[in-house]
């Protein structure tokens, strides 16, 4: 199987902690729920044929994750791969400029002082081929309809706060800005092809191996996968009529 578009993410383990923010490859994705890690979150939780994975919600799982990504001032990330030049300031520290753009970020005297072997290791680092599941944010605290956007064109990270006490990583390219995927809504429209098995959770037709009848409805299992979805009658049906 082919693996499609490899989506940043960070894996679940076994114990339910989380991993180093890496990828999953889209056409190992089994199903979808909503899931809770904390009292306000309800965010995607992808299970897939080598694992679970959810979405980073935090600015150190990006770090961790994005080798090309570095803080040079402040709180976000800069992508130094997207950057042009240095322009050195008066008092210590300066600015860099992105490439194409009219655009420049912070970059403190300790930073500076450091900034070939900062450029070095990026470049160094793995060509980014990763994608974000996210959506374009087109007016502050309101995003538009989800999709892919390639990690590489972005030029930095930071943390925005879509509604109250709800912290998640937001990425600007140039004039526009994206959102992680967070909502069943989010993740319909990203993988309209995936089944709505029931409420907020969504099903890969392709992996489906077996479904099991029952005095409830039934249980549908996935090739490559433990994950098992419990469906109605009527929706078990709609299925087998797609699945045949």
């Amino acid at each position: 199987m082919e693996e499609g578009k490899r989506i940043l993410a960070t894996p679940l383990l076994d114990d339910n902690s989380l991993g180093d923010c890496s990828f999953f490859c889209e056409n190992h994705l089994v199903a979808i729920e909503l899931w809770k890690p904390k009292s306000n979150y309800h965010i995607p939780l992808f299970h897939t044929s080598h694992g679970r994975f959810t979405v980073p919600t935090t600015l150190h799982e990006c770090s961790v994750g994005l080798p090309t990504f570095c803080n040079l001032d402040g709180s976000n990330l800069v992508n130094i791969t997207q950057v042009d030049k240095i322009v050195t300031g008066d008092y210590g520290g300066g600015q860099v400029v992105f490439k194409n753009q009219d655009i420049k970020e912070s970059i403190n005297s300790a930073n500076l002082s450091r900034w070939k072997q900062i450029y070095a290791d990026a470049m160094n680092a793995d060509r980014e081929i990763r994608y974000i599941f996210g959506s374009e944010i087109k007016v502050v605290g309101k995003a538009t309809v989800s999709g892919f956007f390639k990690v590489g064109n972005m030029l930095s990270v930071d943390m925005w706060e879509p509604k109250k006490n709800y912290y998640v990583p937001r990425f600007h390219s140039g004039d526009r800005s994206y959102t992680i995927g967070l909502t069943a809504q989010a993740c319909r429209e990203a993988f309209p092809y995936l089944y709505p098995a029931y409420k907020d959770t969504l099903i890969n037709l392709d992996l489906v191996c077996e479904i099991e009848s029952n005095a409830f409805g039934g249980l549908v299992r996935f090739e490559g996968s433990d994950f098992t979805c419990s469906m109605s009658h009527n929706k078990l049906k709609a299925l087998k009529k797609l699945w045949k």
